[in-house]
């Protein structure tokens, strides 16, 4: 018996899940390790804070950042895809494997973007917090200069989701492209 391509495709979307539980994402500044998470702790916004930082800084509280929704949206699309599947006929799961392998991949990257922008913007409230509530005009370049300095960089967990989702779909996408296989013809029965 021999595995169809969409269930090698199947397999392939569960390691991407499981990647989610590996480590996904490195926050540095200058070098210096600020805070580390796994895709689970982006989607709900528990990364983990350098210990010698909060050690070194008494009053210092590992803050809870925001879960990050794109990391949310590629998780779901995975899971919708595994699960829709199952539920429907080959080529239709094919093709739903695809979809939702390609739009989990993009919604990944973006969510690093999302991140970033993310820490752009609370640098400028930072900056602005920093006169005490005054308009600052140099704010926006404060905190731009700030988030530049700032590093976000992708680990081993986030390149094994996407490297999962790739094969995934391409798997998925091999299936498709492949004729539908035809039933035996029925032999007339000789009484």
């Amino acid at each position: 018996m021999m595995i169809s391509l969409n269930t090698v495709a199947r397999i392939a979307k569960l390691v991407a899940l499981l990647g989610f539980f590996l480590p996904w994402v490195l926050v540095s500044c200058s070098g210096n390790e600020i805070a580390h998470g796994s895709g689970f702790d982006m989607m709900t916004g528990h990364l983990q804070p350098n210990p010698q930082l909060v050690q070194n800084d008494q009053s210092a509280t590992a803050d809870k950042t925001s879960p990050e929704i794109f990391t949310i949206l590629a998780f779901a699309l995975i899971v919708v895809g595994l699960l829709g599947s199952f539920a429907l006929r080959a080529r239709a799961a094919s093709a739903l494997m695809v979809a939702t392998a390609v739009l989990a991949i993009a919604a990944s990257f973006y969510s690093f973007e999302h991140m970033h922008e993310a820490l752009i913007h609370a640098a400028n409230r930072s900056a602005g917090r920093a006169n005490h509530g005054e308009a600052d005009a140099f704010a926006p370049q404060v905190g731009s200069a700030v988030a530049g300095v700032i590093r976000i960089e992708k680990q081993d967990g986030f390149w094994v989701t996407v490297g999962a989702l790739a094969a995934a779909a391409c798997l998925a996408l091999v299936a498709l492209a492949l004729p539908a296989p035809t039933p035996p013809p029925i032999q007339p029965r000789m009484d």
